[in-house]
Order: structure tokens, then sequence, then C-alpha cells
């Protein structure tokens, strides 16, 4: 692949300035790091991977961290991206197996960081996330291969509600009391000017008056259907903290993974603490979070809120 020419010859050059500012030679490397002249010409022509063995070498005769750090850290960032798209599809390992053609004995290993990826796996990955991974989160995967929600555009996200309460016609006021948790003509105005986002729950309470989701209030038509639909809500309901939590948790269990590693699928990342936070009711995750939460977890928001 012309990425891995690139990191080689990369590689190379950092490995040439790196000698030419010490003012040693090819040969003379080559006799305090134990490795023959032919390999070096190789390493700095980036006709040749520098191996971890190598590198340690290298790095404590020159004095330097690495030459290839930033290459564990990309291989790294691509075993985060092939788990999120396990998570996203729901596939077990044997699945992922299947679709990468990697032994599920091998896949497991590069997956708990006990062998490093080989060349042949990293384009295996690379093609399946790039191929099939174009479809994982919709358009709400940015270009850097994240999960981030679409930008909610605050003013259009002021005049959706305000629309909604026009169409009832009800005044700032008495539309404020139809929440289970009322509001004041002064936090609606804020809504409606684009100053403040609605809780999740004030939200829902306004997607169900406009018969709207809480994804179009929040991002317009190209994103109104990005979660799955849920039963319809009869009545106004109190956000219950612990039991919602209860639900949170179970998304994060049926993936079968730990607070600190299902944190990563967030984007900002949820940290071990916080989402523990969430799961025993002391804290309510926000808007960005409840949304990604159903997404990743493909339910509704009606069944996560109120266990409908």
């Amino acid at each position: 692949m012309q990425s891995n020419n690139d990191e080689l010859i990369q590689m190379g050059n950092l490995l040439k300035k790196v000698r030419l500012s010490k003012m040693l030679t090819q040969e003379e490397l080559a006799k305090l790091s134990n490795i023959s002249q032919a390999t070096i010409v190789k390493y700095e022509n980036g006709l040749r991977s520098i191996s971890k063995k190598s590198d340690k070498v290298l790095s404590e005769v020159l004095g330097v961290d690495s030459f290839i750090k930033h290459l564990d850290e990309k291989n790294w960032q691509i075993l985060i991206d092939l788990k999120k798209y396990q998570c996203i599809n729901n596939f077990s390992r044997e699945e992922l197996s299947k679709q990468l053609d990697i032994e599920i004995s091998l896949l497991n290993k590069f997956l708990i960081k006990s062998r490093p990826l080989s060349k042949n796996a990293v384009q295996k990955i690379t093609q399946l996330l790039t191929n099939d991974g174009k479809e994982i989160l919709m358009d709400i995967k940015q270009d850097d291969g994240s999960f981030k929600l679409p930008i909610v555009d605050k003013i259009a996200m002021g005049g959706r509600i305000q629309e909604i309460r026009k169409n009832r016609g009800e005044s700032l006021e008495k539309f404020g009391k139809n929440f289970t948790r009322p509001a004041g003509k002064n936090v609606v105005t804020r809504w409606e000017k684009g100053i403040n986002i609605p809780d999740i729950e004030r939200l829902m309470n306004v997607a169900y008056l406009g018969k709207v989701t809480v994804p179009y209030l929040l991002y317009g038509d190209t994103f109104s259907k990005m979660l799955k639909n849920g039963n319809k809500v009869s009545k106004f309901e109190k956000l219950d903290p612990f039991r919602m939590g209860l639900r949170l948790r179970k998304i994060r269990r049926d993936y079968r993974l730990e607070r600190e590693d299902f944190g990563k699928f967030f984007s900002p990342p949820i940290t071990k603490w916080s989402m523990d936070r969430y799961e025993n009711g002391k804290d309510i995750p926000n808007t960005d979070r409840i949304i990604q939460y159903a997404y990743i977890g493909k339910v509704s928001l009606e069944f996560l809120i109120y266990g409908i």
C-alpha cells in the first residue's frame, strides 16, 4: 500500500536525520548498534521497516524516544476503529473473524495486544473499514473515522421548537406548562432564540407535543430517522435516573465491554468514573451522550428514557 511505503520513507528519513545530527556515518552507527550497515541503508531508504528490537537499540544509541512509536499508535487506532465497527454492528468475534478472513485465534491476539498487527492484518482491517465502514454510522461518521454527532444549529433548532408551539396556538407561558418539569416563559424564549438546548427530558416532551423525533428537533430532516423508532409515549413521565442507569448498563454489558473500553466509543470519550455514575443513577448523561447511547445500543429514546 502507498501509505505503508510513505511511512517507511518517513521513518527512514527520520533515522537519517538523527544519525547526521549525531555526526555519525552509517558504518559507525552499524558498529555502535551491532546492526549491519546494509540493514541501516535499507532502513534509511525506506526499503525495510525498523523492527521493535532494532528500534530499541537505535533509539538508545541515538538518544531518541522511538522511530516507530507513531506507527504503533496508528495501529492501535486501527484496532479502536475495528472495535467500534464490531460494536455498532453487534458482531461476535467469530463473525468479525469471517469478515476479515483472519483466524479467530490470531484476531483475539491482535485485539488484546498480545501480538502486534501484521502488515497483512492492517491491510485487511483498513479495507474492511474503508468499504463496509462507510455505512457503519451513516453520515455521522466523521472524516477522521471518529463517532461524532451532527452539529446542532441552535438557531434552526429554536425555529423548529417555535414552529411547534405556534402550531399548537400556545403562548410561551402556556407552552412551558406542558412539560414534566414546567419551563418558565424566559426558558422557552431562550430555546426558541437558540441560546439554550433543552435537556433530554424536555426535548422528549417537545418532540411528543410536535409529533416529531428528538433528532429532528436537534439536527433537522437529514437525521430525523437516525435512531430506532420506539413505542409512542401516551403521557409524560418524569425521568427515573436509577432505572435509566440500569438500561445504560445493559447496553454496555450486551457488548461485553468494561466501562473504560466502552467509553472510548463515544465522542468525546466517557471516563470510567462518569459511566459509573450514569449506570448507578447518580448522574444523567447530557443530550449528546444520550443520543450516542441510543445509537450505539440500537434502542429507541423512548426505551432508553422511559423503558417503554
